[in-house]
């Protein structure tokens, strides 16, 4: 069976990245990681898996906006050329790969339906956070049993390695080669655990740094983030309805959910520590806003044209009344 390798953009995971490196190395043979600049104990954590022994490659860019489709690309050519891959699956740091009866993942991309394509995809089983949840179970799949009824209809890819001028679209949901859409097949009994939303701290500073990112990289960087603004927005404007509401301490009620478990393979974990989630948050957010503050202020710095055109925006005066 070709080599399998996972493709994962990660961003301050670190209540999850073990359980997710644990699990999913059952089914993929190496994981290649782009760290946007995480601020927690994300790398730390990689770098103890790696140490133990995980086949695992981690790259690092402080950007604060990016071009997705670049980095989703750049990283299909550092699996297919640098890793050696046969494979390249496409991976949040939040979802879990599974298969029937937990067989490796080998088996169901080297079956004859998945060798007549280039591109094949799993779809996302949402998980959510309800009332029936552990909060002392630091194994997020043992924590989050149930799950949101009927399918998403979000899928991922899994590429085959090496096809010629790949570009993979924003969110890893589709691909083009020689400037051809890939057709894409369901991947039969191959779905992925996913697990969004860890804890409502998670989920705000998720919203709001995401799109303010967005923001930051102009109107491209908003036109594919656009999923951010009503929850930022609401965080915005509204805020008592999200801190004092029950969707801030739960998502759904048991009886509005499905408890379908993750058949979990990664067993218990050595690095996770309990942190807690209001102050993780604000220290994230306030690392983020501060880089975000200095790369503006290096631009100004290190472009004449462009202090040029802010110094022209501060001028500006209107008189209101």
């Amino acid at each position: 069976m070709s080599k399998i390798v996972s493709v994962t953009r990660i961003l301050n995971e670190d209540d999850i990245v073990e359980a997710f490196v644990r699990h999913n190395a059952v089914h993929v043979d190496h994981m290649l990681f782009l760290d946007n600049g995480s601020t927690d104990r994300t790398l730390e954590i990689l770098r103890a898996l790696q140490a133990e022994g995980f086949p695992l490659t981690v790259f690092q860019s402080f950007a604060i906006s990016f071009d997705e489709i670049a980095t989703n690309s750049w990283s299909y050519q550092v699996a297919s050329q640098i890793l050696g891959a046969g494979w390249v699956v496409y991976l949040d740091a939040d979802e879990f790969i599974a298969t029937p009866d937990s067989m490796p993942l080998a088996g169901p991309l080297a079956g004859a339906f998945a060798g007549a394509h280039n591109a094949v995809t799993a779809q996302l089983v949402n998980y959510v956070q309800t009332r029936e949840d552990n909060a002392d179970e630091p194994v997020l799949p043992w924590r989050q049993r149930w799950r949101q009824p009927g399918e998403t209809g979000v899928v991922k890819l899994m590429l085959r390695a090496n096809l010629p001028q790949v570009t993979v679209e924003a969110g890893n949901h589709g691909a083009f080669s020689n400037g051809q859409k890939l057709p894409a097949a369901p991947l039969v009994g191959v779905t992925l655990a996913h697990y969004p939303r860890r804890n409502g701290w998670q989920i705000v500073q998720k919203m709001c740094a995401g799109w303010l990112k967005a923001v930051a990289a102009g109107r491209n960087g908003m036109q594919h983030s656009r999923h951010y603004l009503s929850p930022f927005e609401t965080i915005r404007d509204k805020p008592g309805e999200v801190f004092f509401g029950d969707y801030f301490k739960f998502e759904l009620s048991r009886l509005q959910a499905v408890e379908e478990p993750l058949a979990y393979l990664g067993g218990p974990l050595v690095y996770w520590q309990k942190t807690d989630p209001a102050m993780k948050a604000a220290q994230i957010f306030l690392h983020f806003a501060e880089r975000l503050a200095l790369q503006h202020g290096r631009l100004i710095d290190e472009a004449a044209p462009a202090r040029a055109l802010v110094d022209s925006w501060n001028a500006k005066r209107e008189f209101l009344f």
